[in-house]
């Protein structure tokens, strides 16, 4: 799970080019489902087959459709990259960073992940650290918000280093006027589609029946917009649907998760879903399903495909089904606009790299792999797609 991907605001909530054909169903779901009422609520109503058909068309592999400039790539090689995420502490993000390095190596490009401890001290630490090696690019990841390290990036410019900021904005957000000049380029992430298929989830699962607990990180950027879209769908699919959120920071899951989820079961014993908005809140939450006597009644669905919360699904735990988005492919989504940056060709203007979404649960994890990995699972038409934007001797 990455817990700090992103700063998806509402404001910024729509239609995702990433996956445009599921971003049209989405859009119409919503739509023909705000007439739903009580009577039609529950098993076989029409805000269950909406959802069903929703997911079903998740389900699918997905394509590769960025449709950008093709480039000559070996104009980065040699060059330095400084990668600052919000921490490698958290499986997700270590393991996008380590996918980074192995594409942009590969391509003759020194990609130096900066690992540290996830404060603002330490990420302006990173951006110093660019600065002083004479990096050619430095790469802010996974939810870090340049607002909290302006001084930093004002340094970066007045050396002459790019600063990119990769998985941070949804897709359709530019950064903030404040920071505008100060970021040369971005890597925008489908939030809202991640989001509005937890909530198709659970209506195609329980129907309009369901009793869902959202459990939310208010301190996380990202955080307060996923929940927005989540009870917006929920609403829109089900008007009288009763929701409850526990706020819970992200700091504290590992001790606070479990105790939260238990005293919120007991609470509103009637709650059938827990809804994680990223992948470190699972392990946690299933603890406190079980500590609470309820695994074979309440079922949790989550976001981000982090291999080891999929292998739950394959051993038939309470985690229902994960929103993933493939970490290789993402990998090279950041690589791309960094080596175009590199490159000196025009980045991707709006940065939408056009990355999936995949809904994975019983019917397809095993696409994942046995066990689930990092490379499996969203099929290798990125790899093509990139390759052939990427060229090599005139290629």
């Amino acid at each position: 799970m990455d817990i700090f991907r992103g700063a998806l605001r509402p404001r910024t909530v729509g239609a995702v080019a990433a996956l445009a054909a599921l971003g049209l169903l989405l859009s119409a779901c919503s739509t023909g489902s705000a007439a739903v009422t009580d009577a039609d609520s529950g098993d076989g109503s029409a805000a269950q087959t909406t959802a069903r058909a929703t997911i079903d068309a998740a389900r699918a592999l997905p394509e590769f459709t960025l449709d950008a400039p093709a480039f000559d790539v070996t104009k980065a090689a040699g060059k330095t990259v400084v990668n600052v995420p919000i921490t490698e502490s958290i499986p997700y993000v270590a393991a996008v960073d380590a996918a980074e390095k192995t594409v942009a190596e590969k391509y003759g490009v020194d990609w130096i992940n900066y690992a540290n401890a996830g404060t603002p001290t330490d990420w302006s630490k990173g951006i110093d650290y660019g600065i002083q090696i004479g990096a050619d690019a430095i790469v802010i990841h996974s939810g870090i918000d340049p607002q909290v390290v302006i001084p930093a990036l004002q340094r970066a410019k007045e050396a002459g280093i790019p600063v990119l900021s990769t998985h941070t904005y949804q897709n359709g957000e530019a950064p903030p006027a404040e920071v505008a000049d100060l970021i040369a380029a971005t890597v925008t992430v489908p939030f809202d589609v991640a989001a509005k298929l937890e909530a198709n989830y659970v209506v195609a699962e329980s129907g309009c029946a369901a009793v869902p607990i959202i459990i939310e990180a208010k301190e996380v950027p990202a955080s307060n917009g996923i929940v927005k879209v989540i009870q917006d769908e929920l609403a829109s699919l089900c008007p009288d649907m009763t929701t409850t959120t526990i706020n819970v920071p992200a700091t504290s899951w590992g001790t606070q998760l479990k105790p939260e989820v238990q005293s919120a079961l007991t609470a509103n014993p009637d709650a059938d879903w827990i809804i994680g908005i990223f992948d470190d809140m699972v392990v946690p939450a299933v603890a406190g399903i079980q500590a609470s006597g309820k695994a074979d009644s309440v079922r949790v669905v989550s976001y981000n495909g982090t291999p080891s919360n999929v292998k739950l699904i394959q051993d038939g735990d309470v985690f229902a089904a994960d929103m993933g988005e493939s970490i290789n492919w993402l990998a090279w989504a950041h690589v791309d606009q960094t080596f175009r940056v590199l490159s000196g060709v025009d980045p991707i203007a709006d940065g939408n790299e056009q990355t999936p979404v995949r809904v994975i649960d019983d019917s397809n994890v095993d696409d994942m792999g046995t066990p689930p990995g990092t490379e499996t699972g969203y099929g290798d038409a990125y790899i093509a797609g990139y390759e052939s934007l990427w060229q090599t001797n005139g290629n």
